[in-house]
């Protein structure tokens, strides 16, 4: 069968997509919610397409697809295979060595707010992260600098002004005295906000961008713009690592059809059980029971460990985390957490995410 039939033959169903070469390797996997819609789009015009893509179509000979029922078991499968076969065109999600930390230590009199591969260790100062996009990170610290002028050139505070306070970038830091104590006050609340403690640093900046919008200095204001954009992603990763490092068991169940349910038993960043059934069937009762039993036979083995002991969210888990926390919050499905205590209710739980 040649490939343009084989395309067209896609089911319009969630899943991943493997592209192959000539020699049969996989150089590339996708997912989408509209598999065939997805594939097809590589193949036609390609005045649209990044040089990445249009060098990835020169070389596709053989299209696999892995049908989904959810677009989340898309999402998580795609991750999976991804980390396995490390294909050629894939850079997302390939290579953990690039994440990176944002940290800020305290030298000297200042603290200093650095990108690292890798945290601070103990309590010598704040670690947040791991972010999986520089741009991102690069963007949130300068955007901090320009806004509250910490673009000291001379940080050694001997007195002597730098050539950014000449230019307006630094607040004096240089020149010591109340500067300094502004400046650090200002990457404490950075932290903070990180943290999820304080989030006026956040309200601040945005009051300044409206100020800006309306004394029609529009493009000043887009860069307070996207520097807040940065901050607030930063932000979001912080809050998927609080909530997976709360190593939460959870029920989850997405409608599939008007009596179809999936259902799955998700610890951290695994998902430890799933099963379609319908519900209201003969064989719906059946159906359920099979799911309590196998439920509960993981429940069992994982509650009661679940919460002995926090454990920071690696490097290697960061992507799957971030999936879960976007589809427990995307309004697409129900969820329940579970505790050792909640095991009696298991029964009515799953009822009510079902019903």
């Amino acid at each position: 069968m040649s490939l343009s039939q084989k395309i067209k033959e896609i089911p319009h169903t969630p899943g991943v997509y493997l592209m192959k070469d000539s020699a049969g390797q996989v150089i590339y996997v996708g997912k989408s919610k509209q598999l065939r819609k997805r594939v097809q789009s590589y193949f036609r015009s390609s005045s649209t397409h990044t040089s990445k893509v249009r060098k990835l179509v020169k070389h596709i000979r053989d299209v696999e697809i892995m049908e989904t029922d959810t677009e989340f078991e898309a999402f998580m499968l795609e991750w999976q295979l991804i980390q396995k076969i490390r294909p050629q065109y894939n850079r997302q999600m390939k290579t953990p060595e690039a994440f990176l930390y944002l940290t800020v230590r305290k030298i000297g009199k200042l603290y200093r707010i650095r990108m690292s591969t890798q945290p601070l260790r103990g309590d010598d100062g704040w670690s947040f992260g791991p972010y999986t996009n520089k741009k991102t990170v690069s963007r949130a610290i300068r955007g901090l600098k320009d806004v509250y002028r910490l673009q000291c050139s001379n940080p050694a505070i001997n007195g002597s002004p730098c050539l950014n306070y000449s230019l307006g970038l630094c607040r004096g830091i240089c020149l010591g005295g109340k500067a300094v104590g502004e400046y650090n006050e200002i990457v404490e609340q950075l932290a903070s906000l990180l943290n999820g403690e304080d989030s006026s640093l956040l309200e601040d900046m945005q009051g300044q961008m409206t100020e800006l919008a309306e004394e029609l200095a529009f493009e000043r204001a887009a860069q307070y713009r996207n520097y807040i954009q940065s901050l607030q992603s930063l932000l979001q990763k912080e809050e998927v690592m609080d909530f997976t490092e709360g190593n939460h068991v959870m029920v989850v169940a997405e409608q599939l059809q008007e009596e179809k349910v999936k259902l799955f038993l998700i610890r951290r960043t695994d998902v430890l059980f799933s099963e379609v059934f319908e519900v209201g069937s003969s064989e719906s009762e059946d159906m359920l029971a099979k799911i309590k039993s196998q439920v509960w036979s993981w429940l069992n083995g994982v509650v009661s460990e679940a919460g002995a002991q926090v454990q920071q969210v690696s490097r290697y888990e960061i992507d799957k985390a971030q999936i879960i926390y976007s589809y427990l919050r995307s309004g697409k499905c129900r969820y329940a957490m579970i505790s050792s205590n909640e095991l009696d209710g298991l029964e009515r739980m799953l009822e009510r995410l079902i019903e």
